[in-house]
């Protein structure tokens, strides 16, 4: 029998009811091609290692599992560029569902757009009347492709591929490296692409390759939103010191600093008074999203002087669950 041609990651952990779901939907692909799934289970203490056994015994296509002790999000995406089979590795979230044709539409686009990583829209399925009452950076907090959006803005220029739906080439990784595990509050996916960008590897973008994105209604809260926020305002400052360096980070900063004194803090009054609550959640994620840049920035600048061990451990990512030995 011929090896796969793609291999699907999928990184989980203490999902099993949600992966099981995703897994459904990830063995019913209906490619011209073979394809494998793999699962890398990071230290999950819930159902997770049956639901993965029971879709290995079952299913026609091949269900690998790798088990990994809690090390984080990002090094579960380095298991599966380590362990991938065939020449393309596809990224998919374990709280998301696609259409059958998923896998061969990004492949599709890959071919036709001579690229080495494509990606695909994100769809928030949640209840219409979370979204509706959600703004556009709410909105991008939780994944959604700004195309979905703006679909005329982005129909000549698509944007880029994002992590949950990405496809990539085994070439680039051998070209760019993997995934940076020193991104503890997440962003590593955004770091991968800037550098893929860098390199000039070819993008290709596939619209019809959507992932839904499923959110439980209790990740929209003012704490939920605040924490994302915070974690993005601190991936954006490591990124930016890390590709452009600390003068341009700092000035950032300081250019931060002033939209939210000058900008931010009187809009949020603004909304807060008319109340408009959308609005309003939008512009404390700006605020936040200032606070955690300035405290990176500020970390990275002189890191014994702002440790900060307990904020940042607060904000990481998928939070790293063991030590390194």
């Amino acid at each position: 029998m011929e090896g796969p041609a793609a291999t699907i990651a999928i990184p989980t952990y203490n999902r099993a009811s949600q992966l099981s779901e995703t897994l459904r939907c990830m063995v019913n692909q209906d490619t011209p091609f073979n394809y494998e799934i793999l699962v890398i289970n990071d230290g999950s203490t819930d159902e997770t290692p049956e639901v993965i056994e029971k879709f290995a015994r079952e299913s026609s296509v091949p269900v690998r599992c790798i088990i990994e002790t809690g090390y984080g999000y990002t090094h579960a995406l380095n298991r599966a560029v380590e362990e991938f089979h065939g020449d393309w590795l596809a990224f998919f979230d374990d709280d998301q569902l696609a259409d059958f044709n998923w896998l061969a539409d990004l492949m599709r686009a890959a071919e036709e757009q001579n690229a080495l990583m494509v990606g695909g829209p994100v769809v928030l399925d949640i209840p219409e009347k979370i979204l509706n009452g959600l703004g556009p950076v709410c909105r991008d907090i939780f994944g959604e492709s700004p195309d979905i959006r703006e679909p005329d803005k982005y129909a000549q220029a698509p944007p880029l591929p994002s992590g949950g739906n990405r496809l990539v080439h085994r070439k680039v990784f051998a070209q760019i490296g993997t995934f940076d595990e020193k991104m503890l509050t997440g962003g590593c996916d955004r770091d991968f692409l800037l550098r893929a960008l860098s390199a000039g590897i070819p993008m290709g973008w596939a619209p019809t390759a959507a992932a839904r994105h499923v959110i439980s209604t209790g990740r929209f809260t003012y704490k939920h939103i605040k924490w994302y926020s915070l974690q993005w305002g601190c991936s954006f400052a490591y990124t930016d010191a890390k590709h452009k360096g600390m003068f341009f980070t700092v000035s950032a900063c300081c250019a931060r600093l002033g939209q939210a004194a000058l900008l931010n803090l009187p809009k949020l009054g603004l909304h807060m008074a008319s109340g408009n609550s959308a609005a309003t959640l939008d512009t404390q994620a700006l605020l936040w999203r200032a606070v955690g840049y300035t405290r990176k920035t500020l970390q990275l600048m002189a890191p014994r002087l702002f440790a900060q061990e307990d904020f940042f451990s607060r904000v990481e990512f998928r939070r790293v669950r063991k030590s390194a030995e």
